[in-house]
C-alpha cells in the first residue's frame, strides 16, 4: 500500500470515529446557479462550472467536498436515441468513437476510461438513474438507447473515481435525475424529422392532484440510417408518481423500452474510399427489451435524514453478428437485477467543529443468463463438437452475482472557508460462473476491496475557490471478462465462455485539484488537473479478426488538465469554450496480440489507442427576448486531435487524423409552441471516429483479397438537419 493511500485510510478512520447525532439540511454553503456553457450546443445557459460538491450516494450535490462535476442544461439536449451520448460529448475532455456504425451506440472516452454499449469493451464509468446503477451486469456496458433522456431533468458527470459510487467508477460517474410532476398541469407533444429518414414523436404530461405528483413520457423513433442497412426503431414509456410532504418524499418509477438497431460496424479502408455508406456485414442487429421499476424516498428521522431506494430490472437482449470466415452468432442474454441502497445523514461534531456524517449500505443481486447460438456461413460450418447440431446452441451459462457494500462520508467545516472531507467504502463482489452444458467449466470468483478518499475545499474569496483530493477506485472484472480470459482459447465475443484463468481487479489512485473563478456575472473560468495511476487495467486483446480475450496490464496512467470558461457579452451575446489535454499511456512493457504482423510490444510511454491527447470546443451564442417569445441560438465547433488505431498499441503506425466539426442550433420558444432547427457537421466535413487493424476476407470492392491486414474505419455522420416542433398547453 502506498504512503498516500495509508494517509487516506488513517484520515478516513479518524473522521468516522464520532458519535451520531441529528442533521438538518445544511444551507450555509449554498451552491450557485449552474448551467452548461462549454457544451457544443450551448444556449441561454451561461456557464458550465467545475463544482466542488459534497452530496451523498443518494442526495443532491452541494459544494463543500472536493470533486469536479459538470452539469448540463437538459433543455438544450437534442431528442432521440442518441441524446444520452450527446449529453456527454458536449462536455470538456469527452470524445466519441463509433465501432458499431450507429449513432445510438457510440463509445465514449472520459479521461482515458471507457463508457460504451459494446460488449467486450472494458468499462470505467458508472451511470445512475435516480440513484440506481444501470450498467448492465453481464459486461458492465451501458445501453444509451434505453435511457429515458427526454424525462431527465438534470445530468451531472462526477469526474474521476469516487468511493461513494462504488465499483467501476474509475473515470467518473454520470448521475441522471428524472422529472417529477409540476404544480401546474402541463401537456406537450413533439414531432421531429431530419436527414436519413429520421422521425420521432413523443408526448409528456405532468401535474399534481390530491397531494400526488405525476409525470408521464412516451416516445418512438424510426430512421433509415446513414449507412446501408442501418435502420433503427426505438419505443419507450416512462412514468413517475410521487408524494412530497414537509418531512418525507417518496416516488415510484416505471420504464419500458423495446428497440431494434441495425449495425454497420467499421469498413476496410479500401471500401471506405469507394463508398462510405457501405455495410460490410449487413444483418447485424441489437434488440433489447427492458422492464424497470424503482421506489425511492427520504424521510426526516431522529433529527437526521434517511434515504433509500429499491429496484428491479429485467433486460432481455438479442445480438446478432454476421461473420465471414467464422460462424455467425446469435447471443441471447437475460440480465435480471434487483436490490437497494439505504443511507442516513446526521450532523454532529468533531473536536468542537461541525461535521456532516453519512453512513450507508447497498446490495444487489444479478441473475445473468447467456445462450449463444451458432449459424453456419458458406465459409464456416458449425463445429458439431462444440455446438448442438440440432439447435445450434453453443453456450449455455448462468451467473448469479452478488454485490454488497458499506460506505461512510464525513465533511468537517474547519472554518467558514475551509472544509475537509474523508470517505471510505468496503465492497464485496461474488461472481459464480455455471456452465449448463459443461459443468467442468464451473468456477467462482470473489473480490473484496477497501477504498478511502480524503480532500479539502477552500474558499479564497467570494468568487474564487479551490480544491484538492486523493481518491481511490476499484473495478471487479465483469462476468463476461472472467469467462473469456484465456489466451489459448480466444472468444469470438460473445462466444466460447468458460472458467478461464483469473483476472485481477482494477485499482486506481487518483490525485486531482482545481480552481474556479466567477469573475463577472455570467463569466467563469475553471481549471482542473489530475493524475490517475492504474494497476491491473483490463483490456480486450483482439488476437484474431473475430476473436480475442481479456488481459490484465500491470501499470497504466492517465493524467491531464481541463479548462473551461464562459464570457457574457453585451446585447445578449455570449462565448464559451473548453480545452483538455489527456496523456493516457502504458507504464509496463506488455505484448498485446494484434492483427499487425510482428507487432511490437506496448512500452512505457506509448499512448492508448482511441484516446486523443487534445480535445476542445469553442462557440458563440445569442439570446433575445421578444414580446411573445425567446429567440436563442448557438454556433459551436468540436475539435479532436489524432489518435492511434486499436491494434497499434505500440504506436508504430500513422494515427487517425484529427478533425473539427461545426454545429448550429436555432430555436424559437413561445408560451404554447416551440420550433428548433439543429445542424450537425455544418460544413459537411469528412472524418473518421474509429479505427482498428483487421483482415479483409472479402477483399476490396473490386479486386482480390489483400495479403495483409487493412485499417478498418468508421466514418462520421455528414451534414444533417433536424427540425423539432413542440406544442404545449
Amino acid at each position: 500500500m502506498s504512503r498516500a493511500v495509508r494517509v487516506a485510510v488513517l484520515a478516513a478512520l479518524a473522521t468516522f470515529a464520532v458519535p451520531l447525532a441529528a442533521q438538518q439540511p445544511d444551507t450555509t454553503h449554498a451552491a450557485p446557479t449552474r448551467a452548461d456553457s462549454t457544451r457544443a450546443d450551448s444556449t441561454r445557459a451561461v456557464r458550465l462550472q467545475t463544482q466542488v460538491i459534497t452530496g451523498t450516494r443518494l442526495s443532491n450535490v452541494d459544494e463543500r467536498t472536493p470533486v469536479q462535476v459538470n452539469e448540463v442544461d437538459m433543455r438544450t439536449v437534442a431528442p432521440g436515441p442518441a441524446s444520452a451520448a450527446r449529453v456527454l460529448t458536449a462536455l470538456p475532455g469527452v470524445s466519441v468513437t463509433d465501432d458499431q456504425g450507429t449513432r445510438a451506440q457510440p463509445t465514449l472516452d472520459v479521461r482515458g476510461f471507457t463508457l460504451s454499449p459494446v460488449i467486450g469493451v472494458p468499462q470505467g464509468v458508472s451511470v445512475f438513474l435516480d440513484g440506481v446503477r444501470i450498467n448492465e451486469p453481464d459486461a458492465q456496458e451501458v445501453n444509451f438507447d434505453l435511457i429515458p433522456m427526454e424525462a431527465v431533468k438534470s445530468a451531472e458527470l462526477v469526474r474521476g473515481p469516487d468511493v461513494l459510487f462504488g465499483k467501476n467508477t474509475l473515470g467518473g460517474a454520470l448521475l441522471l435525475t428524472t422529472a417529477r410532476g409540476s404544480a401546474a398541469p402541463h401537456l406537450e407533444a413533439n414531432l421531429d424529422g431530419g436527414a436519413f429518414g429520421y422521425r420521432d414523436a413523443r408526448v409528456t404530461a405532468s401535474g399534481m392532484t390530491r397531494g400526488l405528483d405525476g409525470y408521464f413520457m412516451a416516445s418512438g423513433s424510426d430512421e433509415d440510417g446513414y449507412r446501408d442497412a442501418t435502420s433503427g426503431r426505438t419505443r419507450m414509456v416512462f412514468a413517475n408518481i410521487g408524494r412530497k410532504r414537509d418531512s418525507s418524499d417518496v416516488a415510484l418509477s416505471f420504464l419500458y423500452a423495446h428497440d431494434r438497431l441495425m449495425e454497420a460496424g467499421s469498413l476496410p479502408e479500401s471500401w471506405l474510399t469507394v463508398d462510405p455508406r457501405a455495410n460490410y456485414t449487413p444483418g447485424d442487429y441489437f434488440e433489447p427489451e427492458l422492464f424497470y421499476g424503482a421506489l425511492r424516498g427520504q424521510r426526516a428521522l431522529f433529527g437526521g435524514t434517511l434515504r433509500g431506494n429499491v429496484f428491479g430490472r429485467s433486460n432481455d437482449i438479442q445480438q446478432f453478428n454476421v461473420n465471414i470466415d467464422a460462424p455467425s452468432t446469435l447471443a441471447r442474454i437475460r440480465n435480471l437485477s434487483g436490490g437497494g441502497t439505504a443511507e442516513f445523514s446526521v450532523p454532529t461534531q468533531l473536536v468542537g467543529l461541525p461535521l456532516g456524517l453519512t453512513v450507508g449500505a447497498e446490495y444487489s443481486r444479478h441473475d445473468v443468463r447467456y445462450r449463444i447460438f451458432g449459424e453456419a456461413t458458406a465459409q464456416a460450418p458449425i463445429d458439431s463438437s462444440a455446438c448442438d447440431p440440432a439447435t445450434g446452441l453453443c453456450e449455455n451459462a448462468r451467473v448469479n452475482e452478488d454485490d454488497a457494500a458499506l460506505y461512510a462520508q464525513g465533511v468537517l467545516s474547519v472554518t467558514n472557508r475551509l472544509s475537509l472531507t474523508a470517505a471510505a467504502r468496503g465492497d464485496y463482489v461474488r461472481i459464480p460462473f455455471r456452465d449448463l452444458r459443461a459443468p467442468e467449466n464451473n468456477g467462482t470468483s470473489s473480490f473484496r476491496r477497501f477504498l478511502p478518499k480524503v480532500g479539502a475545499n477552500y474558499q479564497f474569496t467570494e468568487d474564487v475557490r479551490g480544491y484538492a483530493a486523493v481518491s481511490t477506485g476499484f473495478r471487479a472484472p465483469a462476468a463476461l471478462e472472467l469467462a473469456c480470459a484465456d489466451a489459448t482459447a480466444p472468444c469470438p465475443l460473445p462466444f466460447a465462455l468458460g472458467d478461464d484463468p483469473p483476472l485481477e481487479p482494477v485499482t486506481v489512485v487518483d490525485y486531482q485539484g482545481g480552481i474556479d473563478w466567477d469573475f463577472a456575472t455570467g463569466s467563469t473560468l475553471d481549471i482542473s488537473a489530475y493524475r490517475t495511476n492504474v494497476r491491473n487495467d483490463i483490456v480486450f486483446v483482439a488476437s484474431q479478426t473475430t476473436a480475442g480475450y481479456f488481459q490484465n496490464i500491470p501499470h497504466t496512467r492517465r493524467q491531464g488538465v481541463e479548462l473551461s470558461g464562459t464570457l457574457a457579452l453585451p446585447a445578449g451575446f455570449r462565448t464559451f469554450g473548453s480545452y483538455s489535454y489527456l496523456d493516457a499511456t502504458y507504464q509496463s512493457t506488455v505484448q498485446l496480440a494484434s492483427e499487425i504482423p510482428d507487432a511490437g510490444p506496448a512500452e512505457p510511454g506509448d499512448r492508448f489507442p482511441l484516446s486523443p491527447a487534445h480535445r476542445g470546443t469553442a462557440g458563440v451564442g445569442y439570446t433575445h427576448v421578444l414580446p411573445s417569445m425567446v429567440l436563442d441560438g448557438a454556433l459551436s465547433m468540436r475539435v479532436v486531435s489524432s489518435q492511434f488505431l486499436r491494434g497499434d498499441e505500440a504506436n508504430d503506425h500513422p494515427p487517425l487524423p484529427g478533425y473539427a466539426v461545426a454545429d448550429l442550433r436555432v430555436s424559437l420558444d413561445a408560451a404554447h409552441y416551440g420550433l428548433t432547427a439543429r445542424v450537425t457537421n455544418l460544413f459537411d466535413r469528412r472524418y473518421d471516429t474509429f479505427g482498428i487493424f483487421a483482415d479483409n476476407p472479402k477483399g476490396p470492392l473490386a479486386g482480390p483479397p489483400l495479403p495483409q491486414p487493412e485499417r478498418w474505419l468508421t466514418p462520421g455522420y455528414p451534414f444533417e438537419l433536424t427540425l423539432s416542433l413542440s406544442v404545449k398547453r
